[in-house]
């Protein structure tokens, strides 16, 4: 391993280090027990010996944060040093920095907030965005600096990074029920009040909201199981046979069972700082290796052979020759039916694109609500479902022309 690539990887381990902190802190209400930023107390870094466990969370939370943010400078400057003429570590490791510099911000917003909850939901959010940003470092970097055009197939680049954005998903969701504290609004599970849909014309609509957030991250929590058991799936399916990835994939399966299984348990024991720092710990585990997946992924196909003949994987069909007087083609057949015509239309509307914007659409409404009061449960899922239903038509039908316009 080169300096970087073990820099990096010591900054990915410290940076999950700090989200267990920080959500033990959250679980043990914490935060607010330092008065002050960056210090604990005014004229006082370092808190006295006789504070109480809470302080001294707060404080170690906080100095593990500046660790991080003095290798994260480190890595920018071994960037700088040792590859500047790498564009794909160059910027990535200067973002970080810029990051981790907004992350500090949000941190000292949360403490002059009270720990509101849209403050630490923000911080979360940029945490887990930093995540991110670390492990595709430490992945990139274990790749040649110079990468031919073409490669292999990238089908399963695309499942693995709709994996990632539908993790990344939820655990805004999941930030959200944070924020609102509606983790306990229901004392069933894997039930609510009884039933999958707790929603009912009587239920007052200061329930209503919090009903509707907590079912939302359970029924985007079921969704993204299928989604990673889909992963899961294409790992065995597309592309040659690569034992690591299968691994990968079926270990984030295997993390998410459990993390729906302490999800139940942070329930039924009324938010335990255990379950909570668990649940949020195992999160960002997810998180992190369904990044790891995609970025892998990627950079496996472009450095794998091209298949003779084919297109490389970058989704651009391949022209087909013009023929001469004579030739025999055996396409005329196969286009004939009506399930290649169907696929032939389907794929004009790019699927895989407009789901990455659903994804980002529905999280959008749900921190939107908040902004609409008095609006009911079943009128929010009607709203809901047109909008992403005539999203995916406005979106499919751009896609259509543009493929049109843009054809040879």
């Amino acid at each position: 391993m080169t300096r970087f690539q073990r820099l990096a990887a010591a900054t990915v381990a410290t940076t999950f280090l700090l989200v267990t902190i920080g959500v033990v802190v959250r679980a043990t209400e914490s935060g607010v027990a330092c008065p002050t930023w960056p210090g604990c107390f005014p004229g006082q870094f370092l808190p006295g010996l006789d504070a109480d466990y809470h302080v001294w969370l707060e404080w170690i939370h906080r100095t593990v944060a500046a660790v991080i943010g003095f290798l994260i400078l480190g890595m920018a400057a071994l960037a700088i040093i040792d590859h500047r003429d790498r564009a794909s570590l160059l910027w990535p490791s200067i973002a970080s920095v810029v990051l981790v510099g907004y992350q500090a911000y949000l941190g000292r917003e949360t403490v002059r907030l009270g720990n509101s909850g849209e403050s630490v939901t923000a911080h979360l959010a940029a945490a887990m965005a930093l995540v991110g940003v670390l492990i595709y470092l430490l992945v990139r970097s274990g790749y040649p600096a110079r990468i031919p055009g073409r490669g292999g197939s990238q089908r399963f680049t695309l499942v693995a990074v709709f994996a990632a954005v539908a993790t990344f998903a939820l655990l805004l969701f999941g930030s959200n029920v944070t924020a609102r504290n509606a983790g306990a609004i229901f004392l069933d599970w894997p039930l609510m009040n009884g039933g999958l849909f707790p929603f009912t014309e009587r239920t007052p609509d200061d329930l209503a909201a919090l009903y509707a957030t907590h079912a939302l991250h359970r029924y985007v929590a079921g969704i993204v199981l299928l989604v990673l058991i889909g992963l899961a799936l294409a790992a065995r399916r597309l592309g040659p046979r690569d034992r690591r990835r299968e691994a990968t994939a079926n270990g984030i399966l295997v993390l998410y069972v459990l993390q729906v299984i302490v999800g139940g348990l942070q329930v039924l024991t009324l938010l335990s700082g255990w379950s909570q720092t668990l649940h949020v710990a195992l999160g960002a585990l997810i998180w992190g290796g369904a990044v790891g997946l995609a970025v892998s992924a990627y950079y496996e196909a472009r450095t794998a052979p091209a298949p003779a003949g084919g297109d490389g994987g970058t989704g651009r069909a391949v022209e087909a020759d013009e023929g001469g007087p004579g030739r025999t083609d055996p396409g005329p057949a196969r286009a004939s039916s009506t399930r290649a015509t169907i696929r032939a239309y389907v794929a004009l509307t790019k699927p895989r694109i407009i789901e990455l914007l659903l994804v980002t659409t529905l999280p959008a409404m749900v921190l939107a609500t908040r902004d609409v009061p008095g609006i009911q449960p079943l009128d929010w899922l009607g709203l809901t479902f047109w909008t992403l239903v005539c999203g995916t038509l406005a979106a499919g039908a751009a896609n259509a022309i543009n493929q049109y316009l843009d054809r040879d």
